[in-house]
């Protein structure tokens, strides 16, 4: 196990990434002239590449990793907010180690929640897995599979005929785009069946929802923690 996890970091970090990370680093020392803001960057950097990490290793359970960074965070910044209270400095001190303590809490709690509902870091999408330019193409199929919907449904044979496409690229990029239903089958009791867009989610009024529907899903993983402890 400790060769599989020095093999994944060797895959991950690199020199050209090291140095990103101390350029990084500098440059919020510069901007915030605040060695504490600089300790959160530089630990939020670490939790994140090392969580990351130990996804690319099987062997390794990185919810206890996770436990274990949470703890580790909620006592340091224990241990940091006890010292500034202690001193004679203003309020705004207190602001950023009361933060990181909360922030700890909430990855404990979240690395529990975890354990509760039996659930592991989500593996890669279907993009993840492909390589730039196969993702690209297929984004480009998924726009003229979309451009062509906005007649009216169609079949597969016939997309694919419009669009100059074979019939399973066709298949792919409806499966990617029927994720979250904008390309939706119709007349399903037909044979072939045809497939429809909903333009509600393409345009102005898609972004609105997707940013609407963003907000939703961020305000929710914050408070997912506290929802699954049982």
């Amino acid at each position: 196990m400790p060769s599989d996890i020095v093999t994944a970091l060797r895959r991950r970090f690199s020199v050209i990434s090291a140095v990103g990370y101390l350029l990084t680093v500098a440059a919020v020392l510069v901007i915030t002239d605040d060695v504490a803001i600089v300790l959160g960057v530089t630990g939020a950097i670490l939790f994140t590449e090392l969580v990351d990490t130990l996804q690319d290793v099987p062997s390794v359970d990185e919810r206890w990793a996770k436990a274990a960074l949470g703890t580790l965070l909620t006592v340091g910044s224990t241990g940091w907010l006890w010292v500034e209270f202690q001193g004679s400095v203003a309020t705004d001190r207190l602001v950023l180690p009361a933060l990181a303590v909360l922030g700890g809490c909430w990855i404990v709690l979240d690395a529990r929640a975890d354990f509760v509902q039996g659930r592991r870091l989500g593996g890669p999408d279907a993009f993840d897995e492909m390589e730039t330019g196969e993702a690209m193409l297929i984004m480009q199929h998924m726009r003229l599979v979309a451009e062509t919907l906005e007649d009216g449904p169609k079949s597969i044979p016939d997309i694919a005929s419009e669009c100059d496409l074979t019939e399973s690229r066709v298949r792919q990029a409806i499966e990617l785009a029927g994720r979250d239903d904008t390309i939706y089958p119709v007349d399903t009791d037909e044979d072939p069946c045809r497939y429809a867009l909903d333009q509600r989610k393409i345009g102005l009024t898609g972004v609105g929802r997707q940013a609407a529907s963003g907000v939703t899903g961020l305000l929710h993983r914050f408070v997912r923690p506290l929802l699954d402890q049982f």
